[in-house]
């Protein structure tokens, strides 16, 4: 029987250290088979680099045959634009295609994940010629994209509208980063001040080189079911892409509020239940302190914003 090793990277900084160990345990737990196993790359700070042990504990607990590599790097992007709390950390998967020179094609995710399912499908999706792989976001509904159409950077974007890419699970093919000489392009991009940061840059420098993933593979926690049927009454996705990804996401990615730090956030109990049950795991984060967060989410509190930026009232 073949052997699959699955290249899967997490780019990070000191501070999320806990939630790195626990996307990687549900990776394996949900993702591991018989010939399936992970190759997991941790691309992080030296400071986030001294829990290099915890998480060897965490991989070898769960699958021998599943390997871990720690890269740490100086982020060159350290003096990027910073907006909406999200470190200039985020910049390093512009990087990947040189600090992992051994690799033609990783699956990135953010850390801020719960997977549920193996990746082998993901994985063997044949990239060719584009660039990486993505599910589209939220960033697509119009109401939003006419809140964003102000931003100076926005025409360059005109070719993604209805297909602007959420990055934080994107299949990245390093050996077409590389042949295209992408890096020069980002690096120019890096200096300008981005709402999404680098999800900005690869919307608007891969664009005609982006393969469309089913939205569940990156089930974004924020959206409601009633989210989904605008992506499709819209003509962003189809109503069988977005029911597979309600029903039966593969990843759920919890952008915007975060579940350790707010219990109640959309989709929680799934990333509550699934750390609780796990001994390695359940010490990391405080309960006590994310049922004290409350007040409107992250979602409700952005729809608010849009609709004071557009004049209408609440109702």
């Amino acid at each position: 029987m073949q052997l699959n090793r699955i290249k899967v990277v997490f780019c990070f900084d000191e501070n999320l250290t806990d939630q790195v160990q626990a996307a990687a345990a549900s990776l394996l737990d949900y993702g591991v088979t018989e010939s399936v196993h992970y190759h997991i790359y941790c691309v992080c700070t030296k400071d986030a680099a001294q829990a290099e042990e915890k998480f060897r504990q965490v991989v070898s607990a769960r699958d021998e045959m599943s390997l871990l590599t720690v890269r740490t790097v100086d982020n060159p992007y350290q003096d990027a634009y910073e907006v909406r709390g999200v470190s200039a950390g985020t910049y390093l998967r512009l990087m990947l295609h040189r600090i992992l020179p051994e690799e033609d094609k990783v699956i990135y995710t953010d850390v801020d994940v719960l997977f549920r399912e193996s990746l082998e499908s993901l994985w063997e999706i044949p990239l060719d010629d584009y660039v990486l792989a993505a599910a589209k976001g939220a960033v697509n509904f119009q109401d939003k994209w006419e809140w964003n159409s102000v931003r100076p950077y926005w025409h360059y974007l005109e070719g993604m509208k209805g297909r602007y890419i959420n990055a934080g699970v994107t299949v990245l093919n390093l050996a077409q980063i590389r042949r295209r000489n992408l890096e020069a392009q980002w690096n120019k991009w890096a200096k300008e001040k981005l709402y999404y940061q680098d999800q900005d840059i690869l919307n608007i420098t891969c664009q005609g080189a982006v393969y469309y993933l089913p939205s569940k593979y990156n089930r974004l926690a924020y959206m409601e079911e009633q989210d989904y049927d605008r992506l499709v009454s819209e003509g962003i996705c189809t109503a069988a892409d977005c029911r597979e990804a309600l029903e039966h996401p593969a990843i759920i990615h919890y952008a915007g509020d975060k579940p350790w730090k707010r219990y109640d956030t959309n989709l929680g109990y799934l990333w509550w239940k699934y750390v609780k049950g796990q001994p390695d795991l359940a010490g990391l984060f405080d309960e006590k302190q994310a049922r004290r967060n409350h007040g409107p989410t992250v979602a409700q509190r952005g729809i608010r914003k849009i609709r004071r930026l557009l004049g209408v009232d609440e109702e």
